[in-house]
């Protein structure tokens, strides 16, 4: 029986996952991140995929990609212009299609997850940065040269902190997981949330603080694309429910003038830190 491999590759690991046409895990292995040498790290998927009877393959990565030529740009990899699909196709002899990461984190929620067949959606994932992807009218959106959705870099706040991209004042400045460190005085964002969580007052606060800025953020989100659905991926989501009742408080109170103006819903991810594999074997199923 041929199967599915979902290829989700990272700065740090490389998930592989094997699904059958039901969408069913038959098994998973996790490698290394080989940077800078995206014919090695080819290998070794290679390596792997060639164990299983796979039929297509599917791939998620960081950086900026083109799916249709196939390539990929990606600092924190130390690629530019990698020609990915051809690498993968030449070692498996299987057909490759690849996506961004986020992007196919959100196609995995967009077919069995928080945004099940919503028609326009905006996935933000809060982990050390902000990572985004969208559906427009039911079809994923990136852009005139496939680089759209790098929510994490629009500006909310003119002039405010360096950003690792040359800018100044980017939303995951203010409002990732290395931001609420940042705001806590070099406490975890884990261990906020928990102190968050268990009523401790200075954590609260603090956590009240990144909300604000969370909540600045997600209001020009929905002011530019007024979405049905937002989803929130990413560790930040972990938070689960403090998380989720207080982006939906602080919208509501940036919106105090316009009452009813979002009419959409915030969900927290369902597929965790596996859905950027997951939506890679979609990728490949579809």
């Amino acid at each position: 029986m041929t199967c599915f491999a979902g290829i989700d590759i990272g700065g740090t690991s490389v998930k592989i996952g094997f699904f059958n046409s039901g969408g069913r895990l038959l098994r998973r292995e996790t490698l290394p991140t080989v940077i800078g040498n995206p014919e090695v790290l080819s290998d070794q998927i290679a390596a792997v995929v060639r164990q299983m009877p796979v039929a297509r393959i599917g791939v998620g990565t960081a950086g900026a990609v083109d799916p249709e030529a196939g390539l990929v740009t990606a600092g924190n990899l130390k690629w530019r212009a990698v020609p990915l699909r051809q690498l993968l196709e030449a070692r498996t002899g299987c057909p490759v299609r690849i996506d961004n990461d986020a992007q196919a984190a959100l196609l995995a929620e967009w077919v069995s997850g928080a945004c099940q067949g919503a028609g326009n959606v905006v996935y933000l994932t809060l982990g050390t940065g902000i990572g985004g992807a969208l559906i427009l009218d039911g079809k994923p959106w990136r852009g005139h040269t496939h680089t759209a959705a790098e929510l994490g870099h629009i500006i909310t706040h003119a002039d405010g902190l360096p950003c690792s991209c040359s800018r100044r004042g980017c939303f995951e400045m203010y409002a990732s997981a290395s931001a609420l460190t940042r705001m806590s005085g070099g406490r975890s964002a884990r261990d906020v949330i928990a102190g968050a969580a268990g009523q401790e007052p200075d954590m609260v606060r603090i956590f009240q603080d990144y909300l604000h800025e969370l909540g600045i953020g997600l209001v020009t989100l929905i002011v530019v694309f007024n979405p049905e659905v937002i989803v929130l991926g990413g560790g930040i989501s972990a938070a689960g429910d403090i998380l989720l009742q207080g982006c939906r408080a602080e919208i509501r109170r940036q919106f105090t003038d316009r009452p009813g103006y979002f009419l959409g819903d915030i969900r927290l991810a369902r597929h965790g830190n596996d859905a950027g594999m997951i939506g890679a074997a979609a990728l490949a199923a579809g």
